[in-house]
């Protein structure tokens, strides 16, 4: 059965019956087993990927060296066994997927985000001149109040462009931090990267349950989709199905409100189906009641795009006199009223998801369009299906895995373990040759060889009768084999050319060897990482495209909103809280940094921790560094302690300034006290001269006029001395005037940052 076999799908809702349902469901079922999508062997040989993993032998690929020429090998001192090269590179690779970073950021795509952020720039700067004009006001008297610094719209534009975040972005960024705790989707992405790592495939399923949106990883076994050679994503696909086998009892209880009595019956009790194709069980097996009830039973569940017809109903509203347009379900039927009022209806055809289910291979139930449509706000007929998943190879090829890859390297390595076991059985080293007729009378074979391996003596009778022997004529055969140093050459070869071809060498095993430098063995782990960065390239893609899903669904899950509280990786605590009508109104694109280049940045952050504390960066501060998972996340905590330093030294800068101007004030205060005190002293030392003036002569007037000009000019130094205080003073009380007023400024432009990038 073909492409051509599925039901047309452009049809009215009306004609898409339940004969036409259920054809739709049995289509792409038989499409899926025809092999033409897949292949028949599929299943088989992804489960052979698990068990080669695992290290399961499979003795058909061993035949021809455990069976060679169709003969069995019995008895040999050899087993073929498993020795794991395989999982410790899977293993290797997938601790390395949990330790890089999984940073993503929201963005709003929305017609109206741009005039949104033009707008929030054009308040701000209109708030900068309000600023600058009460400012002029203060300034000439009209208003009291402190003058506010003011930035120039420049300025004020570059920051902006700096630190702007939509607030639809910001509740965006909070609902998907919320999805990441309440589904755990780091331990399922890290699942899913092990199926992909083994199978080469990987598929999830996303939606919608219990009014949550719930995120699913599923088995690569039981998966099959639309093989478009140009198809990258199975959500972009035409059709994809989930068919696995569970138990009767859970069928029933997943499925009861959708089931019939008769349909339950059934499946409990295959007996009372109507066709004899369902009577599988022995009469033995029937006489256990719960033995029907715990049989496998099939369940597969099918998605595809099909194509539903809407209208686009133009009319005038009579109350404005503008043209408006409604979308219309098919079905509807223009009043006549609206027609005489100048209504216009165009139809137009869209994609939509259906899902089917089918339960035993005759049961349908579920056949609908999906409850909840991937649907653009831009644009009618882009739709998504709920199920998702990448294969690593898809282009005219058969797809590969690391696994499958590594397989015939597996195989060859436990051939030749295999075959050096053997060969050291087989090596006994030197062996003395003996006749038979030499064993000592009454001693067997078993006597003789354990007295030759005990004491490395071989007891000979040369004295039997009828028997003459020359001891000379023994000889000594080497019996050692020269193979096993050639094995285990093999060995290393095989092991050396599998760790070329994984991207996965010793040194980023972390097996470096003493002769190495550290410019060397660096050197080989960056070429190693370089082969299997195109594994985590693609698996990367897969996480972008899973979480907008997430967020996508999120709208139709959260229609009367959202408030609850959640627990942050950091161990920090967040709220969210949604408005219904803002979120579903928002179109969310989810945007995720190379996971490889982010973990460089932040080894080499992490590497500059003992040169930051050195600079006086606080160990708190390191501490949370390394705590972190996002380079930006970093660049935040250390913005914060390079404030909350400025802060402190700004704070530090004016204490010191106050001590400072304190003691100058405390100088001041003694030289004013000196001038005081050598004012008295002038005022006795004139007393004193006038005195001895009239009653001395000439000369003691000239030594009084002589001691006058010198208290002057003592006085003049004293003045000057104390000037220069108080201009240091004053200087200083400036200073820290001009600071303070700059710390004040500085603080008001980070508040003001930070209530519009909340958006208040």
């Amino acid at each position: 059965m073909g492409y051509d076999k599925i039901p047309r799908q452009k049809l009215p809702l009306s004609k898409k019956n339940k004969e036409w349902k259920e054809a739709c469901v049995e289509a792409y079922i038989e499409l899926s087993n025809s092999g033409r999508s897949s292949g028949s062997n599929r299943k088989e040989s992804l489960q052979q990927l698990y068990e080669y993993y695992n290290g399961v032998i499979d003795e058909a690929d061993y035949k021809y060296v455990l069976k060679p020429y169709g003969k069995s090998r019995s008895n040999f001192p050899s087993q073929m066994r498993n020795y794991p090269i395989i999982k410790p590179i899977v293993d290797l690779l997938l601790g390395e997927k949990s330790k890089r970073p999984l940073n993503f950021t929201v963005t709003v795509q929305n017609a109206d985000a741009v005039s949104t952020k033009e707008q929030a720039k054009s308040d701000l700067i209109y708030e900068s001149f309000q600023k600058q004009f009460a400012n002029e006001m203060i300034k000439g008297g009209n208003f009291q109040g402190e003058q506010e610094e003011v930035q120039l719209p420049k300025q004020i534009a570059e920051q902006f462009e700096a630190s702007y975040v939509d607030n639809r972005a910001i509740k965006g960024q909070q609902a998907i931090n919320y999805i990441m705790h309440s589904q755990e989707i780091h331990d399922k992405f890290q699942k899913a990267w092990f199926h992909f790592l083994v199978a080469g495939e990987v598929y999830t399923h996303r939606g919608v349950r219990n009014n949550e949106p719930f995120y699913d990883v599923l088995n690569p076994i039981d998966v099959d989709y639309d093989l478009d050679p140009d198809l990258d994503f199975v959500e972009d696909g035409d059709w994809a199905l989930v068919r696995k086998y569970v138990h009767a009892s859970s069928v029933i209880d997943a499925y009861y409100e959708y089931l019939s009595e008769q349909q339950i019956l059934e499946l409990e009790e295959p007996r009372h189906a109507e066709s004899d194709s369902y009577f599988l069980y022995t009469t033995s097996m029937s006489k256990d009641p719960n033995a029907y009830r715990n049989r496998l039973i099939e369940v597969a569940q099918v998605y595809w795009k099909s194509r539903k017809r809407i209208g686009f109903l133009t009319m005038i509203d009579p109350n404005t006199g503008a043209m408006e347009e409604q979308i219309v379900e098919d079905g509807f039927k223009m009043p006549l009223e609206m027609k005489e009022l100048g209504a216009k209806l165009k139809w137009k055809w869209v994609n939509e998801v259906w899902e089917g289910t089918r339960i035993d291979g005759r049961m349908y139930i579920k056949i609908h369009p999906t409850v909840n449509q991937r649907n653009s706000l831009d644009n009618n007929s882009t739709c998504k299906l709920p199920i998702n998943g990448i294969r690593y190879s898809n282009i005219n090829s058969s797809n590969i895995s690391l696994v499958k890859l590594g397989v015939p390297y597996q195989l060859n390595y436990n051939i030749y373990k295999y075959r050096l076991e053997l060969s050291i059985a087989k090596s006994k080293d030197m062996i003395a040759q003996f006749d038979i007729n030499m064993i000592p009378k009454k001693w067997d074979m078993d006597k003789f060889m354990y007295y030759v391996e005990g004491t490395g003596i071989a007891w000979v009778d040369y004295n039997k009768e009828g028997i003459q022997l020359n001891p000379q004529h023994q000889s000594v055969m080497d019996m050692s084999i020269k193979t096993i140093e050639q094995y285990i050459t093999l060995l290393e070869a095989i092991m050396q050319e599998w760790e070329k071809l994984s991207g996965v060498n010793r040194q980023r095993q972390g097996q470096v060897g003493s002769y190495e430098g550290k410019a060397t063995s660096q050197q080989a782990i960056v070429q190693s990482s370089h082969i299997t960065e195109d594994l985590f390239r693609k698996f990367n893609r897969m996480e972008q495209r899973d979480l907008q899903a997430m967020v996508d669904y999120s709208k139709e899950a959260w229609l009367a909103g959202k408030k609850t509280m959640y627990v942050m990786p950091d161990g920090t605590t967040d709220f969210l809280d949604l408005n219904s009508l803002s979120h579903m109104e928002s179109e969310y694109g989810i945007f995720l940094s190379d996971s490889g280049k982010e973990q460089d940045k932040l080894e080499a952050v992490k590497q500059l921790s003992q040169s930051m504390i050195q600079n006086g960066v606080p160990a708190s501060t390191i501490s949370e560094m390394f705590d972190s998972d996002s380079f930006t996340q970093i660049k935040h905590k250390i913005k914060l302690a390079e404030k909350v330093q400025a802060e402190l030294a700004a704070k530090q800068q004016e204490a010191e300034q106050q001590m400072n101007q304190a003691k100058l004030d405390q100088e001041a205060k003694k030289v004013e006290s000196e001038m005081l005190n050598n004012d008295k002293n002038r005022e006795t030392q004139i007393k004193v001269a006038m005195i001895h003036a009239r009653d001395n002569d000439t000369n003691a007037q000239l030594n009084l006029a002589k001691g006058m000009r010198e208290l002057d000019i003592k006085d003049r130094e004293v003045d000057i001395k104390a000037q220069d205080h108080r201009d240091k003073a004053e200087t200083n009380r400036s200073t820290a005037t001009i600071k303070r007023e700059e710390t004040k400024s500085k603080e008001r432009i980070a508040k003001t940052k930070n209530k519009k990038s909340s958006g208040k």
